[in-house]
């Protein structure tokens, strides 16, 4: 027998030149066991060493992924991301022998490393690829919830250089140009993510956290804990128990779809909406723009001039601190432009009766 099931996950036990293998895959899908226990043999063949023996980083990275990951929102861009680390590291070292240098190695392979794209990745992807989504967790659940003696690595020294957060707004053409050349049941979302500001990720929240009588959507769950909820617009408010109403009813899971000519709902996912939203910045010719995150600045800097306070700002948009709000607070030329000729009657009066007598005293 190559795997069976005790509790929840698959175990192994099999023979291999003359050696028996058994312990854990720590994985609960059947199928996956077996990719892994095919791996497993592989590797074994080639001569890597059995991960039982000693708690090696492709072990730790799957029971990471199983017991913090998996079922979230975020599970298919950690699993992608999980991939990528595990081709720069030594998927059966010792997770605790794992230091610095194994680090500095794996970003140095890795931004040399075309992506999907063609190119070659930013300094922000590999901090995410091989750090701060990844390897850090990973180090951080093995210490404090395996009690494993990890290495303490100075993140800080080896995180790229970043270059500093930019926020990117739109004119009004812009923004009627974009949504004019989106597919019409791509609009809803598109002003949706407009007005609140709120990340792609967000936007597609489940029917049953949006909260009718209150007049809010629960977004997500804050980090130091509680939830960040959105209070809504009656307008969209009504528009959204509608869409509720419908999306149940056709057994989807989001309020965001589309309706085919059979009648029939489909619903739209967001990697959907972000390939419809590239399409359209093209078509529209707006050029240095992303499809989604930028709409989240832009509806921040608008909702700053409106209210001109930061406070609101950071409550919309569910920052922790007001630090990370404090990048929205920047002007443009237009902006000082205006502040200089916005003058109230009495001081232009002032400043004329000046300038006159100014200027009579230069021709005495």
């Amino acid at each position: 027998m190559s795997i069976h099931k005790r509790g929840d996950t698959w175990h192994y036990d099999f023979q291999q030149a003359g050696q028996r293998h058994r312990g854990t895959t720590r994985l609960r899908k059947k199928a996956d066991a077996q990719k892994f226990v095919e791996g497993l043999r592989r590797d074994l063949a080639l001569g890597a060493p059995d991960p039982k023996q000693g708690r090696t980083l492709k072990d730790v990275s799957a029971e990471w992924f199983n017991a913090k990951v998996a079922g979230s929102k975020a599970e298919v861009t950690v699993a992608y991301r999980l991939d990528i680390m595990l081709r720069h590291f030594d998927g059966y070292a010792l997770i605790t022998a794992i230091g610095a240098a194994n680090v500095q190695a794996a970003i140095t392979t890795r931004r040399v490393e075309t992506t999907r794209q063609g190119g070659l990745p930013s300094n922000s992807t590999v901090n995410r690829d091989l750090i701060d989504t990844t390897l850090r967790p990973i180090m951080r659940f093995a210490r404090r919830n395996l009690e494993l003696p990890v290495r303490d690595i100075p993140w800080s020294d080896l995180r790229l250089k970043e270059p500093r957060g930019r926020t990117r707004t739109f004119s009004a053409d812009e923004i009627t140009a974009w949504r004019a050349a989106l597919p019409e049941w791509h609009r809803p979302l598109f002003d949706f993510v407009n007005r609140y500001g709120v990340r792609l990720q967000e936007a597609f929240f489940a029917l049953d956290t949006i909260d009718i009588d209150g007049g809010r959507v629960a977004i997500r769950a804050r980090k130091n804990g509680g939830t960040h909820y959105l209070p809504l617009l009656p307008s969209d408010l009504a528009e959204m128990k509608a869409r509720m109403g419908r999306a149940r009813d056709a057994k989807l899971t989001t309020v965001w779809f589309r309706q085919m000519p059979s009648g029939k709902l489909s619903a739209i996912t967001p990697r959907g909406h972000q390939a419809a939203s590239q399409a359209a910045l093209k078509t529209a010719g707006i050029t240095d723009a992303r499809p989604v995150h930028d709409r989240r600045h832009h509806a921040a800097t608008a909702a700053l001039k409106t209210s001109g306070n930061l406070a609101v700002v950071k409550q919309l948009l569910g920052h922790e601190s007001i630090t990370s709000t404090a990048r929205y607070a920047h002007v443009s030329d237009a902006d000082v432009l205006a502040a200089l000729g916005h003058k109230s009657p009495h001081n232009e009066g002032d400043e004329k009766g000046n300038m006159s007598k100014n200027n009579a005293q230069e021709a005495g």
